[in-house]
């Protein structure tokens, strides 16, 4: 069942949705426990991180193509029928909640520790929740446009702060290769794959029938995932060469830290300010997204609006249940993260692929 809705949705802004979701995912999260893991060696994780999490890409890709469906909650609930759809849907409902309780306190976590020490973390949430309430009312489309112009903003301020840190750069913080034990390394490796599911099933929040341009889908798919894990190469990169290996295991946000040392010309200087929007921003579109996938997998949308006051509030107190402080919270992403979206998120999705597969597979033969 289509959404009543009948704005288009085109495949360039539709691709820009991992691209944002990746910065929000891995700034304080993915990226902090990579350097955790392996320090100065974490821009040769993201490297073979990416080659890797190519396959799930593709698996991505796969189940948009072959959705005839609105979005993967009808898509599932139409291939295994309604007992056992519901039961996968219930799962990823699940899973999106608890990555939008993360997303959400390490928003908050991140103005508070760097900006507003002195602010209650309880306020930070209240004042990121507000405006997600009123975007998450919108339309897909419209989110999707939201998603793609601050993207395009992001990008625009990411490669400004590179070149304004360029000066920072120290080519010896980038020694010795391969520093980090055999197990780090691939601790560092899951990780990025892992993490890197969370953006990638953002864009089964639709089908490919929903793209007005889709014969140029795919294109634009797999032009937006190497683009954003270039990106994402290159920030872990500019964070090792500004800040080195005994500096970045010491901040929660290194990424920003290093972007901090910010100094164009001599002229632009101290615009921390303005680079925190990089950070808010994708929180922003992917909490959009997460909303949106939570709002969907309620009974009816015709209470859109009420849903998202209602969600808005639970997060709100959910967070504070399982997450009572910084050291808790960083505890709970370095011990549980990787299982949390395995089982919740990428198991269900896997699920979809695979049946989606033998369904097409029995379909040819059927043909024949």
């Amino acid at each position: 069942m289509v959404e009543k809705d009948c704005e288009k949705i085109y495949s360039l802004g539709y691709s820009f949705i991992m691209l944002s979701s990746f910065f929000a995912v891995f700034l304080g999260i993915g990226s902090y426990l990579m350097f955790k893991y392996t320090r100065n060696d974490t821009y040769l994780i993201c490297i073979i991180g990416a080659l890797i999490s190519t396959a799930i890409f593709y698996i991505i890709r796969y189940i948009v193509n072959n959705n005839d469906y609105d979005d993967i909650y009808e898509l599932n609930k139409g291939i295994f029928g309604k007992f056992l759809g519901r039961i996968l849907n219930i799962i990823l409902l699940l899973g999106f909640i608890l990555m939008a309780s993360i997303i959400l306190f390490n928003n908050a976590n991140f103005f508070n520790a760097e900006y507003l020490p002195d602010t209650s973390i309880n306020f930070l949430k209240a004042i990121i929740l507000l405006p997600l309430v009123y975007i998450s009312s919108k339309s897909l489309a419209s989110i999707i446009k939201m998603n793609q112009v601050l993207c395009i903003i992001n990008i625009f301020m990411l490669f400004l702060s590179i070149i304004g840190v360029f000066a920072e750069f120290d080519i010896t913080n980038l020694e010795p290769v391969f520093n980090a034990s055999y197990g780090e390394i691939f601790k560092s490796i899951v990780l990025y794959v892992v993490v890197s599911i969370v953006p990638l099933s953002m864009l089964l929040v639709c089908s490919r029938k929903r793209i007005a341009d889709s014969e140029r889908l795919n294109g634009n798919l797999l032009k937006s995932f190497v683009f954003t894990n270039i990106l994402q190469f290159l920030i872990v990169l500019i964070t090792i060469l500004v800040l080195g290996e005994k500096f970045i295991s010491l901040f929660r946000f290194p990424e920003h830290i290093a972007l901090k040392q910010f100094n164009l010309f001599n002229i632009f200087q101290r615009v921390e300010n303005f680079l925190a929007l990089q950070f808010y921003f994708s929180s922003f579109s992917l909490m959009s997204f997460l909303f949106y996938y939570i709002i969907k997998a309620m009974p009816s949308t015709k209470f859109r609006n009420y849903y998202s006051i209602l969600i808005s509030i639970f997060l709100y107190f959910f967070t504070n249940i399982i997450f009572n402080n910084t050291v808790i919270f960083t505890e709970m992403i370095d011990k549980y993260i990787i299982y949390v979206i395995l089982i919740t998120i990428f198991t269900p999705i896997l699920a979809t692929f695979a049946k989606l597969i033998m369904q097409n597979k029995f379909a040819k033969i059927d043909k024949k």
